[in-house]
């Protein structure tokens, strides 16, 4: 994910949960609901096909067998560094979650110095 995404879906969840926001009521995911919800809505997909067809390209000469083998060492490597980055990925969404619910809150704040 990059940290454009990651911005966009703090702010959609911020936005979405703004009533509760306001009322004090909403607290922030774990970053176990955060990693959920990343794997959930956005896609993370590892097409065999394509890696497939690059892995043949790149080795005309190797068997079936060894191109099974790459893309599964392939796969494994895609899916390791899915984890890591998902979990990055949430913890950065959280931040920026936190920074934008105190934004909202001295801006609250600062509307109310003026007009009440």
């Amino acid at each position: 994910m990059y940290s454009t995404d990651i911005k966009k879906c703090a702010r959609q969840i911020v936005k979405e949960s703004l009533n509760r926001i306001l009322a004090g009521t909403y607290d922030i995911p774990s970053l176990e609901e955060m990693k959920l919800f990343l794997e959930q809505n956005f896609d993370h997909s590892f097409d065999e096909y394509l890696i497939t067809q690059k892995i043949k390209r790149s080795h005309p000469t190797w068997s079936n067998d060894q191109v099974i083998e790459e893309l599964d060492r392939q796969k494994r490597h895609y899916e390791n560094e899915l984890r890591v980055n998902l979990r990055v990925a949430a913890l950065n969404t959280i931040e920026e979650m936190e920074n934008l619910i105190i934004s909202l809150n001295n801006a609250i704040r600062e509307w109310k110095v003026i007009h009440l």
